[in-house]
């Protein structure tokens, strides 16, 4: 119902001001009613454009971020057709518009929204340079934009062509007033006001030489925190402001069922995400969010889950294991992972979830993700579409796993997908073809799909994660054992106020008493299995049956 409501709100933003145009037009000469209505049609799109990418939560729950930022690309590109269009047209029908020194101060205006609407267009088309830091590439795409939107306003005001209608006034209006609401709300409230996201950093959990998790508790406890789906990511700042400061997406990694509580898993491979990793025990940072799509909380009913992740894209995986085994979930469950050799994540964890769930674990070892693969760990069909299917990691992971899928004819409502680095639609071969698994994803691989153009935390790279070299400050409240921070306590409650009481069982792993309801419930889902019996392909094994299929799945 969501997702219909904005359809139809985004599409009337485009075409009623262009309807109107038509029909309260002053002028029946088809040059200038051609000329008005492109220029109508170009604004409107371009206010969508803004409004889409404006982190409007039901916006992208409904459509996904995928979708979100495929329609903020391709809505651009209709407006700039349209403005430029519009500016053709007007001056076939007055020549004298050309010179835009010589051109009336309307039409100069005019000339300044087309050349920033221009600009914009190259810096999307031209992506972000490698090497250059994101946050001006993505600074100068918001002011060029900012700069074409308020001079196209003027360019109409001026002209009062449309403004001295007053159902075009109403319109008009009516258009100006959600875009501010929504900016305002983007760039002013979030940023400054709102008291949700802000958090404390509850303590530090090491998951690797390079990795690490940070455990976030609410600043403002009576607000019980952010209310998440497992899959969900939140974007992340360092420090309260509108401009000056850097803000990145990152997964949740936590339970949903746990409040108070918030965790986010990160790779120190960039000058941002190095900066947050090396945050300590007390350190306050602000969340905006949830956001995305990416979540199997609408599926609760189906058969099962499949869940395929690459390096860190295991972090919504782990979210959704969490949460399932937090709920006592009875269904079976699978996970395929690629992983790095010298660095496997949450790999204990995952032993206790097997034990908790019905879950079964298949690690690549070097394998491509092709039909081959997916039928060993996919039960037969029709079973296997009855199966949700989750998709996170690089282009290459998601690639060959969505052509493996849809050779086996998978349904594709079934399948639901993020990469890293928005790129545009990911394409798909039926050829048989599959592609590597690449076991070394880009910068900040925990960053969502989010955008025209990759959103790695930018920099040079920076040495393994190592919490007792000095980093402008004393170090990181590390917790190489423990789930959750025994020290320091009382000076961090002096600091922020009293944290959110923590279960003592929060960090370990029930398991299920035999005889109990529960075990007889696992039992009967096992026995339903079959054949497909839980288990974890270990890399001796899964070496030798590369060798029996004569190198066909040969280390990349």
């Amino acid at each position: 119902m969501t997702t219909i409501a904005w359809t139809g709100i985004l599409a009337a933003m485009t075409a009623v001001p262009f309807a109107l145009s038509a029909w309260r037009g002053h002028s029946t000469a088809p040059g200038a009613m051609l000329s008005v209505g492109l220029g109508v049609l170009g604004l409107g799109a371009l206010v969508v454009v803004v409004v889409v990418p404006s982190r409007i939560r039901t916006l992208t729950r409904a459509f996904g971020v995928d979708r979100v930022m495929g329609l903020h690309r391709w809505l651009g590109m209709l407006a700039l057709a349209a403005v430029v269009a519009h500016a053709a047209v007007a001056i076939w029908n007055h020549p004298e518009l050309g010179d835009p020194i010589t051109a009336r101060t309307t039409a100069k205006v005019g000339w300044g929204s087309l050349v920033a609407l221009l600009a914009v267009g190259g810096v999307a088309a031209g992506g972000r340079r490698p090497g250059a830091r994101y946050e001006l590439w993505a600074r100068l795409h918001v002011a060029l934009a900012a700069a074409g939107l308020v001079l196209a306003a003027l360019h109409v005001i001026w002209l009062n062509h449309l403004v001295a209608d007053p159902v075009m006034r109403v319109c008009l209006v009516v258009l100006a007033g959600a875009l501010l609401l929504v900016l305002v709300h983007r760039w002013v409230w979030r940023p400054l006001f709102s008291r949700q996201g802000a958090y404390v950093v509850y303590g530090v959990r090491r998951e690797g030489p390079s990795v690490a998790t940070l455990v976030l508790a609410p600043v403002h406890l009576r607000r019980g925190g952010l209310r998440f789906d497992p899959g969900q990511f939140v974007w992340l700042r360092l420090r309260r402001a509108v401009v000056g400061t850097e803000e990145h997406p990152f997964t949740i990694a936590s339970s949903a069922n746990v409040p108070g509580r918030l965790e986010i898993t990160v790779r120190d491979q960039g000058d941002f995400s190095h900066r947050v990793a090396a945050l300590r025990q007390g350190d306050k940072v602000w969340l905006d969010g949830p956001h995305g799509s990416f979540t199997a909380e609408n599926h609760g009913g189906r058969a099962g889950l499949v869940l395929v992740a690459g390096g860190v894209g295991i972090t919504p995986m782990m979210s959704m294991l969490r949460t399932l085994a937090e709920r006592g979930d009875v269904r079976r469950h699978r996970l395929v992972l690629a992983e790095r050799g010298s660095e496997p994540l949450f790999a204990s964890e995952l032993e206790v979830l097997r034990r908790r769930l019905d879950l079964e674990v298949t690690r690549l070892a070097g394998r491509r993700i092709d039909v081959a693969l997916l039928s060993e760990v996919l039960p037969p069909s029709p079973e296997r579409e009855h199966l949700d299917y989750f998709v996170c990691g690089p282009a290459s992971l998601a690639t060959g796993t969505l052509a493996a899928l849809e050779q086996l004819a998978v349904p594709a409502s079934r399948v639901h997908c993020e990469q890293f680095g928005w790129s545009g639609p990911l394409p798909t071969t039926t050829s048989g073809a599959s592609a590597p698994v690449d076991p070394a994803p880009p910068k900040d691989p925990h960053v969502p799909t989010l955008g025209p153009a990759a959103h790695p935390a930018v920099g040079g790279r920076r040495p393994a994660l190592d919490p007792a070299r000095p980093r402008g400050g004393t170090g990181l409240g590390v917790l190489p054992e423990e789930r959750h921070p025994d020290e320091r306590l009382d000076e961090l409650a002096a600091r922020t106020g009293p944290l959110p009481a923590v279960p003592s069982d929060l960090g370990r792993h029930r398991s299920v008493a035999p005889g109990g309801p529960g075990d007889e419930q696992r039992r009967d889902g096992r026995r339903r299995g079959g054949h497909h019996d839980r288990r974890v392909r270990d890399d001796e094994r899964v070496s030798h049956a590369r060798r029996r299929r004569g190198g066909r799945h040969a280390q990349v």
